[in-house]
């Protein structure tokens, strides 16, 4: 159990044994651990140090047994420790270990930039470089690293207007340094260490073997060119100066980079047997210092080197493995073609670019002219140093943003998504908090124009808006809408120009559509004023198979509706304001009404029901999940001893960084999960806290049932500050801090789409998850005094 000593935030969370052995218990800063058993029992906690002593637990007046650990002072982003309990029974003892997380003071969060050699190893790292229209660049910091289908220096976006699948092309370069004969590779072996500023741009800083007791240091610096399928790479070779250990600078060394090129969508693998064996030798073209390489009519690849030379030497390397898929249960194995080597002579403080480029452009000219690069002869890693968490962020937030015609959209994360409706508008509310009212402006602006009898695009697909599979996207445009309104301090955006109409206007054919009912089944009951959402059409939205079957009315529809209502009651240009306000509080009575369980303490998540059935017909679940936070941020819940009620039962759900989507407890309600007829899960049962096997039959039944959400922890923070208030600031914003650790993991500067909802918490979906980042940039600068 966890207590705060400071009044107001006094608090006791409890870990209970053996369920709770697949969390990970964080302590926030300033609260004491204490531990209470049945019967006598032995405690330490243990982290990288020795052990401090073991502990004996002391009798309560109850016959219970506890010890008390005070707090610990961590001034760092977080500290992981070990609990270790020894129970002592008759003729038995009982171990249990339970992993904690001690949170740090938000003053001492920063998000790094440099990372030693170690960490590098420690950790699975990756740089994202995009370039604002569409395209990915997605490098391994180990050296030549891949894991995935989606790893790609090149992933290109080849059309000039809008998101579409990308096309990879440039998989990995290969580089080796050569001096008298004496080969060796540019690798993890050689690798110092590896800094980036947040941007996307990453530097790779290493000392290689020259062979007779010298070496040279080599910065490799890699980045995408902004609103260009470009990527450069720039190799700087450092003066030795007075270090003997250096080879001198006036001996060259010869760079061999040798670059592994493919031509698929990112959703495919290559198979060299299929055709690509046969035609792709024959479609590069050799330059002097480069290749162009033309497989088909659609995809064009050029690669040129500054000071170099291109070496046609073409060769195969079949079934390249990738760990990821395979343990997707989808084809790991993929072949990959190198057309030869670009060859590189470098003497001290010289350097040379290779640019790879998709597109019908003559890359010579450009790479003829850019300039030298200028990177810092003496310390590697002085300039780049930590930032804090809202600097990251808004640097993070710069990279999901994109063109499409002549407005913005929002790239949902990388490596897999492209622009979705509910994430595009939850996005804009972070980009709100990062100042940049312009671009949020034009994604609503994007979203409204779309709008057709109460329904947006819940996905776009090039240029394909005609999914509409979504009941909470309207919701969320509501939303941004009176947000950015708020930020503004006046209503003027209501009056822009929006696809012939106006914002009011598109407003209101979402307001009176949802009341009679959208096109796509989505409309509100007469007698509560809920709103009935098909089956699959919020953001638990896995169909394939029924991952998650909430048919009826989802409570964070309700929450969503209420403040939708709320908002246009204030704003609706044709006056009707009484009637919106009437029905706002209809939904927020009818909540109170027909969701709270008394006796669970916290609220159903969806009161169940086919198309047609009134909500006090439905059936009420009893499935904890998190989507009931959304109505007390919301304030459709305004009881401030329900509020506390709930979010002492969300305690279930935290997660270090996240918050799982259903608690590991046994339900009334079942929650059958079928596929092809047949059982997948217990449905009394229904948590899945491991999100790993094939698609259909492992992970997507386990997606929203037990697997965490980096997006929904900021919720959790921000109804935590309106039940406690001020006072309540402290804990919000120490619980929020567990989300910046994650930024220093995984992919470097951004949050991961999910993470396992058993211990150790794997991080799993997208590297880079556009919500999650929004969203905690968001409630930070909420929070901040």
């Amino acid at each position: 159990r966890k207590m705060n000593p400071h009044g107001a935030e006094s608090r006791v969370v409890t870990w209970q044994w053996p369920q709770d052995i697949r969390r990970e218990v964080m302590i926030p800063p300033n609260h004491f651990l204490l531990v209470r058993c049945h019967s006598h029992f032995r405690a330490s906690i243990t982290d990288k140090r020795p052990t401090v002593g073991w502990q004996s637990s002391l009798p309560a007046a109850d016959g219970s047994h506890f010890a008390l650990f005070s707090p610990r002072s961590i001034r760092r982003n977080q500290r992981r420790a070990l609990l270790k309990i020894r129970t002592y029974q008759t003729q038995q003892t009982r171990h249990a270990d339970a992993p904690l997380l001690y949170l740090s003071d938000p003053v001492h969060l920063t998000v790094q930039r440099t990372f030693r050699k170690a960490e590098i190893a420690d950790r699975s790292l990756l740089l994202l470089g995009t370039n604002g229209r569409g395209a990915m660049m997605r490098a391994f910091v180990n050296p030549g690293q891949l894991t995935s289908r989606y790893d790609a220096l090149l992933a290109a976006n080849l059309s000039s207007n809008h998101p579409e699948d990308r096309r990879i092309l440039l998989t990995r370069c290969r580089a080796w340094l050569v001096f008298q004969g004496y080969s060796q590779e540019i690798g993890s072996d050689c690798l110092t260490s590896f800094a980036t500023d947040g941007f996307g741009r990453g530097c790779w800083f290493y000392r290689i073997p020259t062979g007779q007791g010298q070496s040279v240091r080599l910065t490799m610096e890699m980045e995408m060119t902004a609103g260009s399928n470009e990527v450069r790479m720039r190799y700087f070779r450092h003066p030795a100066g007075d270090d003997r250990s250096l080879l001198a600078d006036r001996f060259p060394v010869q760079l061999i980079v040798r670059p592994d090129i493919e031509d698929r969508s990112f959703h495919e693998t290559t198979k060299a047997f299929l055709g690509p064996e046969r035609k792709w030798q024959e479609a590069v073209h050799s330059v002097s210092n480069g290749f162009v390489f033309s497989p088909h009519g659609g995809s064009r690849l050029q690669m040129l080197a500054t000071d170099g030379n291109f070496v046609p030497e073409p060769e195969w390397d079949y079934m390249v493995h990738r760990s990821l898929e395979a343990e997707r249960g989808m084809d790991p194995d993929s072949d990959l073609f190198s057309p030869g080597y670009i060859s590189v002579d470098l003497k001290g403080s010289q350097n040379a670019v290779i640019a790879a480029k998709a597109g019908d452009e003559d890359e010579n000219e450009r790479l003829a002219e850019m300039p030298k690069i200028d990177l810092p002869e003496n310390d590697d890693r002085k300039s780049f140093q930590p930032v804090g968490p809202e600097q990251a962020l808004k640097a993070s937030l710069a990279q999901y943003v994109v063109q499409r015609e002549d407005l913005k959209s929002v790239i949902a994360g990388y490596p897999w998504f492209l622009d979705w409706g509910r994430d595009s508008l939850i996005f804009a509310r972070g980009l709100m908090a990062a100042g940049r009212l312009d671009d949020a402006r034009q994604i609503l602006i994007q979203f409204g124009r779309y709008e057709d009898s109460g329904t947006i695009p819940n996905m776009i697909r090039g240029s394909d808006v005609g999914n509409r599979n979504t009941s909470d996207a309207p919701l969320w445009f509501f939303i941004a809408c009176r947000d950015l309104i708020r930020t503004e301090g006046n209503a003027d955006f209501l009056n822009i120009a929006c696809g012939g109409r106006t914002i009011g206007e598109v407003l209101r054919s979402m307001a009176e559509s949802l009341v009679a009912g959208a096109p796509n089944g989505v409309g509100m009951d007469s007698e509560s004023a809920l709103l009935f959402s098909p089956a699959h059409f919020t953001w638990m939205d896995t169909n394939h198979p029924a991952g998650t079957p909430r048919e009826g009315y989802p409570i964070e529809i309700q929450a969503l509706w209420f403040a939708a209502l709320q908002f246009f009651s204030r704003v609706d240009p044709s006056g009707d304001k009484e009637r919106w306000n009437l029905l706002a509080e209809k939904v927020r009575n009818s909540l109170g009404k027909l969701y709270f369980l008394k006796e669970n303490g916290y609220f159903a998540d969806c009161l169940h029901g086919p198309p047609g059935t009134p909500a006090h017909k439905a059936r009420p679940d009893d499935a904890l999940r998190p989507n009931q936070l959304i109505a007390i941020a919301l304030e459709a819940v305004y009881d401030k001893q329900i509020g506390s009620a709930v979010l002492q039962a969300c305690e279930q759900l935290l997660v270090p960084g996240a918050i799982r989507s259903l608690a590991d407890r046994p339900v009334r309600f079942p929650l059958a999960i079928l596929h092809d007829g047949k059982p997948l899960n217990d449905p009394i049962r229904p948590y899945w806290g491991t999100y790993t096997g094939d698609e259909d039959t492992r992970r997507k039944p386990s997606y929203h049932n037990g697997t965490a959400w980096s997006w929904l922890l900021p919720t959790y923070c921000e109804a935590w500050v309106q039940v406690y208030g001020e006072s309540g600031k402290a804990f919000a914003l120490a619980l929020l801090g567990s989300m910046v650790e994650l930024m220093n993991r995984g992919c470097l500067g951004h949050l991961p789409e999910i993470l396992d909802g058993d211990f150790p918490h794997r991080f799993r979906g997208c590297d880079a998850q556009a919500w999650g980042a929004s969203e905690l940039l968001r409630v930070w600068t909420m929070l901040q005094p």
